[in-house]
């Protein structure tokens, strides 16, 4: 059976965190992602921002990089995600803005075995971005 994608058009992950506020925070103060929007579970209704209730459930996007986050549902901790950047370069100013923003750098960026240059970071609730790009011409 030949399925039709050609109405596919983007992918978003769900990520389970224990805390989507502070999972907000990470990501937006850490590694500089946008808040898309956010959710109550409790009001049933979008927040606006500076609305006291605790989200239950956000979208946040780097460029066209975005993840949803779960609070406590939708999956486990520990998930790997790939994220490809064009260059060398811009694998090193993320590592250098994350790591002076205070992120969790797991493994700092090198060229690994199977040639791609790449370096891995970790959110609060044990998701690794792993950032990779070719490596530079030598």
């Amino acid at each position: 059976m030949n399925i039709d994608s050609s109405g596919v058009f983007d992918c978003r992950p769900i990520l389970c965190v224990e805390n989507v506020a502070r999972s907000i925070e990470y990501y937006v103060r850490c590694l500089g992602f946008k808040l898309g929007w956010a959710w109550s579970g409790e009001k049933q209704s979008f927040l606006q921002c500076g609305d006291p209730d605790a989200p239950t459930f956000a979208l946040v996007g780097l460029g066209p990089v975005q993840f949803m986050l779960s609070e406590r549902s939708q999956g486990a901790p520990g998930m790997w995600l790939h994220i490809d950047i064009h260059t060398a370069d811009q694998v090193d100013a993320l590592h250098t803005s994350w790591s002076q923003r205070g992120a969790r750098v797991i493994e700092p960026p090198f060229v690994r075995p199977w040639g791609m240059y790449e370096m891995r970071v970790q959110d609060l609730d044990e998701h690794v971005l792993r950032v990779s790009a070719p490596p530079r011409e030598t």
